[in-house]
This record gives structure tokens, C-alpha cells and sequence, in this order.
């Protein structure tokens, strides 16, 4: 090996025991934070939709779209527990755009197929403006399914994803990298977005399948769904779709 090679390879084995010990140090100091196991009971619920409505309501293909934004979102909740917030904050915004997938091509299965060949895409604010003309939606349930949430995180996010607010930034003066931080603050507002999409997604497909949780129906499902969503809207989904989320 020459002396360059020799070099880099010293230098790749000290980059990788530095940030292996940086992540358990991270990991560490933020696991002390109440916030992530909020996190977790809030991704419990959109497993028990996944479980109980998606796959049986959706084709496999669409439903894979439900299924990745599932995964997006253990994404965010793992990397923030690393202290790497603008992955898990981009990692969130993908959430958002395969939870409105799910129930475009639910609807679309000729799109669906066109996608899957590369012919088809829609953005977010086709895919937004579907939702909202939804018909299980209707004018009269926007405010109660989520999108109104939806959208403002989407475009909060996407100043995450391109960096375009220094907020978002890894990096910070005086340093040229930073590959994760264990930062409390940035912790706190990490569970905001995460918290808000998550009870996005939850409005959303209760009140598209809101038939699957009236009266007696998939109490499980409801009890989980309490985790997720607010006080304010579970008074919501009651009082107009005669939802009840029952506290387990």
C-alpha cells in the first residue's frame, strides 16, 4: 500500500470508532427523554392500522405505500434517538407522502400499475388535493381528517430535507461536520413534527375507514388510536363521525 493508502486507512478506522462512540454516547444521553417512548405508543397506532384496516381494506400493492410510510416513520423515531435530526426529520416527510399515496392508488389501480412501471408519478399537492376531494371526506370532514396538519408539516419539513432554514442545519458555526448531536432542545422539537404527522396520518384514515370504527368495532384499534390523536379531535371524530377512542 502506499503512503496515501495507508493514511486514509488509518483515518477510516479513527472516523469509525469516533462516530461509533458518539452514537452510544448520544444514544445514552437521550434515551433519558420521556418523549421517545410517547413516540413509540404513537407508532403503536399506526401498526394497529396497518394491522386492522390496511391490509385488509387496501390491495397489497397499495397498501405497500401504507407499509413504507409505517417504516418511514420507525425511521425517524430511531434516527432522532440517535440525535440525527434532519434524517429523522426528512424521514417524516417521506411518512407524509406514502400515507397519501396509500389512498391515491387504493382508488387508481390502473395509475398503480403505470407507476409501478415508472410511468406515473404525483406530487404532494396532487396527492393533497385528492384527499381533500376525497369522497369518504367530503367538504364537511376536511377539518376532521387531518389534511389541514398534513400540509402545514409537509411544508415545515421540507425546509428540513433542503436545509432552506438554518433551524434544519446539521452542521453549526465552527464546525464542518456533525453527523448527530445529542441536543434536548432539537429532541423536543423533533417529537413536535413527529407527533403532529403522526396524527395526521391517524385522522386521515379514520375518517376514510371511519365505518370500520363505529360502535363496537375494533376496540383495539381504538384504544390505540387514543395515543395518537389529540384530545381536541378525538372530541371531534366522536361528536361528527360517532367515533369513540377509548383510553385502554
Amino acid at each position: 500500500m502506499s503512503l496515501l493508502e495507508d493514511e486514509i486507512a488509518a483515518n477510516y478506522d479513527t472516523f469509525r470508532g469516533d462516530w461509533q462512540a458518539q452514537l452510544q454516547t448520544n444514544w445514552t444521553t437521550l434515551s433519558k427523554e420521556n418523549l421517545f417512548y410517547l413516540s413509540y405508543r404513537r407508532l403503536s397506532a399506526v401498526n394497529a392500522l396497518k394491522n386492522t384496516i390496511v391490509v385488509t381494506r387496501l390491495s397489497a400493492d397499495s397498501a405497500a405505500f401504507f407499509f413504507e410510510a409505517h417504516n418511514d416513520a420507525l425511521i425517524s423515531h430511531v434516527a432522532a434517538s440517535c440525535g440525527s435530526w434532519r434524517p429523522a426529520l426528512q424521514s417524516l416527510r417521506s411518512c407524509i407522502e406514502n400515507a397519501l399515496n396509500a389512498i391515491y392508488f387504493m382508488d387508481h389501480p390502473v395509475e398503480l400499475r403505470q407507476w409501478r412501471r415508472g410511468e406515473f408519478k404525483l406530487g404532494f399537492t396532487d396527492l393533497y388535493g385528492y384527499a381533500v376531494k376525497h369522497p369518504a371526506i367530503g367538504t364537511g370532514l376536511r377539518e376532521v381528517a387531518g389534511l389541514g396538519i398534513l400540509k402545514g408539516e409537509f411544508a415545515t419539513l421540507s425546509m428540513a430535507v433542503h436545509a432552506s432554514n438554518v433551524d434544519f442545519r446539521m452542521t453549526e458555526p465552527g464546525t464542518s461536520i456533525l453527523l448527530w448531536s445529542a441536543d434536548t432542545v432539537r429532541a423536543r422539537k423533533w417529537a413536535t413534527r413527529e407527533r403532529m404527522v403522526l396524527e395526521g396520518v391517524a385522522l386521515l384514515f379514520s375518517v376514510v375507514f371511519h365505518d370500520e370504527l363505529t360502535g363496537a368495532k375494533n376496540l383495539a384499534l381504538r384504544e390505540a388510536l387514543y395515543f395518537a390523536i389529540s384530545a381536541g379531535n378525538r372530541a371531534k371524530l366522536k361528536q361528527r363521525l360517532h367515533i369513540t377512542l377509548s383510553k385502554p
